[in-house]
């Protein structure tokens, strides 16, 4: 992680490990430190501790012991509830998007999916894993709901290690759905733009399902070593 300013350096700091986060620079099970993210980012350990708490609070990081700080191995019954909510919420902002989009708006997610073909294209997966984010998280600003997006923002959060796991993965047609969304907000058709983000949340369920049942298993086999 780069060294960052100062200034808010809180909230700079929360920033920049829910980055790490999101875009598979630390992955599941990965144990990490406060002196260690101090020195990563620069600062002092103060408000690397502070964001350590709150990304515990907020099921983000957890706790093992008072020096074990870990980034999460997903359960299987975890990730289920939190597809669920997604379909439900995701769909919504999708079908709200289509009705309050402007053309600009819609013009600018087409690029930011652009952006995203290429990086995929190029294999640049750190940077296609937070595009993908950023998405989905656009659908709320397009939708006018950024109490939607703030709800949001912590289930990506959640899911961003185990999203940058899948990517290894190097799955095919990954924005496949995106271009449906995308045509669909263009149309104005709700009804369609829910059915594109339904079908691409729910088209990475069978890989998310092997990538949390093989993280388990090195869970189990590193615990009892």
């Amino acid at each position: 992680m780069d060294i960052i300013g100062r200034n808010p350096l809180g909230q700079q700091v929360y920033d920049r490990i829910a980055k790490a986060l999101l875009t598979g620079q630390m992955r599941p099970n990965d144990r990490l430190t406060i002196r260690g993210l101090a020195d990563q980012l620069g600062v002092s350990s103060t408000p690397v501790r502070d964001a350590v708490k709150q990304l515990t609070q907020e099921n983000v990081l957890e706790h093992r012991s008072p020096k074990d700080v870990r980034v999460p191995v997903m359960t299987e019954a975890n990730y289920l509830e939190i597809l669920e909510i997604r379909l439900s919420l995701e769909g919504l902002a999708a079908d709200r998007a289509a009705q309050n989009a402007t053309a600009e708006q819609i013009r600018a997610l087409r690029r930011l999916l652009e952006r995203n073909d290429r990086a995929i294209e190029k294999r640049r997966w750190a940077d296609a894993t937070e595009g993908n984010q950023e998405f989905h998280l656009a659908l709320s600003t397009l939708a006018g709901m950024p109490t939607l997006q703030n709800i949001l923002k912590g289930l990506w959060l959640q899911m961003g290690p185990l999203v940058a796991c899948y990517y290894d993965t190097e799955p095919a047609g990954l924005n496949a759905h995106h271009h449906a969304l995308v045509q669909a907000l263009t149309d104005r058709d709700g009804p369609a733009a829910r059915r594109a983000i339904e079908a691409d949340i729910v088209s990475a369920k069978p890989a998310m399902l092997d990538q949390i049942a093989e993280l388990r298993k090195r869970l189990v086999t590193s615990e009892a070593a």
